[in-house]
């Protein structure tokens, strides 16, 4: 009996090892990268396993855990590395998926409120959430509202004037607008992405969303719930095709109970002529957290 249970505990590793390693291939199915988005998670499944196997004497199981949270481990280990310092704060930026359904908005106002950010960049703005930023509205002097879906809208708040016309494609989770900061001029992009498998076309989204950021003109700023961990396949296509960088540090955003520890969905990504620190903050009333981001021209 005992040996059955080893022998199918083992089985059970030697699966989660083939679908951490799926997780490395997103570029061949979306499916593999929803599976690397748990590689976290994996690291903990395999760590039971382990703890397991060295109770029950599972020889197999153990050394097969052991090699499953090395190969998780590396995949998350290049964005645990240090965020680069930045001194001088030339531009501060807030970013919230508000969800569609936000009891408590007001806390969003409270928390932006307290921060004083230069730039706001918001997803899942229903009419319900756009009434309860009511006071935030009267605070900023630019404001940008794009159309996205039956969740809910994209917007930008900023305290900087706005230069030339604001950007908005309506449906594909993306507006942008180009703004006049004391310390130079700057681009901002909030973006919005579907999941990546099975409920979206999430890599066909961000090569649209992706053409349409590469002609704007840099410096550029990109904050938004990209529904993807940051070394994910369909996030490196909006790196490659931006020319940004995702600002390193692993913020498990997405904060539903059913996804303990939490999922690294939000991000903010820069174009190489800016530094940026990211720091997580509360949910607020959300399922993400917010983001809120130091960025300083290089």
């Amino acid at each position: 009996m005992l040996d059955g249970i080893r022998g199918l505990v083992a089985l059970i590793s030697a699966l989660g090892i083939v679908a951490v390693l799926a997780g490395y291939y997103g570029g061949a199915h979306p499916a593999f990268d929803t599976l690397g988005v748990l590689r976290l998670h994996a690291i903990v499944g395999f760590a039971g396993i382990f703890v397991f196997a060295m109770a029950f004497v599972a020889l197999t199981a153990r050394y097969l855990a052991l090699a499953g949270i090395v190969i998780a481990a590396a995949g998350i280990a290049p964005a645990m590395m240090p965020q680069d310092p930045i001194g001088v704060t030339d531009v501060r930026l807030y970013n919230q998926n508000l969800r569609f359904d936000n009891a408590s908005p007001q806390d969003v106002v409270a928390i932006v409120e307290t921060l004083a950010p230069d730039v706001v960049s918001l997803q899942e703005v229903t009419t319900p959430n756009r009434t309860a930023l009511a006071p935030l509205r009267d605070q900023f002097r630019t404001e940008v509202f794009c159309e996205f879906g039956r969740i809910g809208d994209l917007a930008i708040l900023s305290n900087y004037a706005l230069i030339g016309a604001p950007g908005c494609a309506r449906g594909q989770g993306v507006a942008w607008a180009r703004l006049r900061a004391p310390a130079g001029e700057i681009t901002v992009a909030t973006v919005h992405m579907p999941w990546p498998w099975p409920y979206g076309r999430q890599q066909e989204q961000v090569a649209r969303v992706g053409a349409l950021l590469a002609d704007l003109e840099e410096p550029l700023v990109i904050l938004g719930d990209l529904n993807a961990a940051s070394w994910s396949h369909s996030t490196y296509m909006l790196e490659q095709l931006t020319g940004t960088r995702t600002v390193r540090g692993l913020r498990l955003t997405f904060q539903e109970p059913a996804f303990w520890p939490g999922l690294p969905l939000d991000h903010v990504l820069v174009s190489e002529d800016l530094a940026a620190l990211v720091e997580k903050m509360d949910t607020y009333g959300s399922d993400h957290a917010g983001l809120f981001a130091r960025v300083r021209f290089r």
